[in-house]
């Protein structure tokens, strides 16, 4: 089973991104880059509530065990991509980057220097979060004093984490010669996204009575979908050139995005009748590509630069804005399910078979609300409100 809402909000971030990268909506042209920090915050979720769920099944996290299998997850996908694209760039357009550009997309500092595609930059960040955080967490046990809950400091780190990164966007922004490109792509200005996520799984594993609380009433999920619209809308009225919103806008942004993953996990039965078993089936759709989000995340950038031109070239395809579009957009889903299918689930499925995930075993409490993590295997985590779809 897989958690239907998380493959929703999956689906709808790499769209968000997709329409951004396209010119057919002015909306999503200037906001749609949103779309990244919703896969962040995401991130910092559900990466946090694997190395959570080991932690409560073994009183232990294993640094090498993890990163093996996050490996799995990001490397052969996204090494494939690079070769086919290679390839295909210089058999059938006869260019290729320099090796440089690929070295530094190898080894993932495209988002400090400059790699082979531009989009692939949040890559980078990830990746060193994926080192950062188990190391993190694996020093708050070997010191902490409370072997039930050795993570108790998150809330305070998180905290300090988000004030550290605004100062540092200050800097880059402030401090002679704005460099707002480095303020977006600097994983020590935009770690404060994923950690979030990480305060939002420790809420949810280990304080989830504060969740209870927050999104039982009424007023309250109401409140948080106003705030979260407000939040994010600050992307949308204040350009990223903005010495304000360079420092502070990014933080409006993470936070409004978790609150509409909290809202996508929890809130239920809002539409009636024959409304919502439209919304559920389209809802299905939708989770159905979500489940691939990370291949068509890589292949939307090919797919946008040479897709529509091959068509127009081979069979005359309408060269129109929104012929375009579709060409662009049916091409990033098609051809990244097709390479999600014929490489990343395959790894996947090889990866659980000699490196089983570890889970952990729910009380009575436990047993509402399924969290899907990478590979979609349920982590079952602890609230008392309604459970997703």
């Amino acid at each position: 089973m897989r958690n239907k809402r998380l493959d929703i909000l999956r689906f709808v971030a790499v769209l968000t991104v997709i329409i951004h990268h396209s010119s057919i909506s002015h909306f999503f042209s200037v906001f749609g880059w949103v779309g990244v920090d919703l896969f962040f915050v995401l991130s910092g979720f559900l990466i946090s509530g694997l190395l959570f769920s080991e932690y409560k099944k073994r009183e232990a996290i294993s640094f090498k065990r993890f990163f093996i299998r996050r490996g799995l997850k990001i490397y052969p996908a996204f090494y494939a991509f690079l070769l086919l694209t290679g390839v295909a760039s210089y058999l059938v357009f006869h260019t290729t980057a320099s090796a440089t550009h690929y070295l530094q997309d190898v080894f993932f500092i495209m988002n400090y220097t400059h790699g082979v595609w531009d989009h692939t930059w949040s890559l980078g960040v990830e990746e060193h979060f994926y080192i950062f955080l188990p190391l993190f967490l694996l020093i708050l046990v070997r010191y902490s004093s409370r072997r039930d809950d050795p993570f108790q400091v998150l809330p305070k780190a998180c905290l300090v984490i988000g004030a550290t990164c605004i100062v540092l966007r200050a800097i880059s922004a402030d401090i002679g010669k704005p460099n707002y490109n480095m303020v977006y792509l600097a994983t020590h200005d935009r770690m404060d996204a994923l950690f979030f996520g990480v305060f939002l799984g420790y809420l949810f594993h280990f304080r989830p009575h504060v969740l209870e609380r927050l999104l039982q009433p009424t007023a309250n999920r109401i409140g948080i979908a106003v705030l979260s619209a407000g939040l994010l809308s600050t992307s949308y009225f204040i350009p990223q050139d903005n010495r304000f919103f360079a420092t502070f806008g990014y933080t409006f942004t993470y936070l409004g995005c978790a609150g509409v993953l909290l809202l996508g996990l929890y809130v239920r039965g809002v539409l009636p009748g024959t409304i919502g078993v439209m919304a559920g089936r389209i809802g299905s759709v939708l989770a159905y590509f979500g489940m691939f989000s990370y291949s068509i995340y890589l292949w939307h950038g090919p797919a946008a630069a040479w897709l529509p031109g091959l068509l127009r070239h081979a069979i005359h395809f309408p060269n129109g804005e929104y012929s375009g579009f579709a060409v662009y957009l049916a091409g990033s889903l098609i051809i990244g399910v097709a390479m999600s299918k014929l490489v990343e689930y395959p790894i996947l499925r090889l990866r659980d078979r000699l490196i089983p995930a570890t889970q952990a075993v729910p009380s009575v409490a436990e047993a509402d609300i399924p969290v899907a993590d990478d590979l979609g295997q349920p982590a079952l985590a602890t609230i008392g409100v309604a459970p997703p779809a």
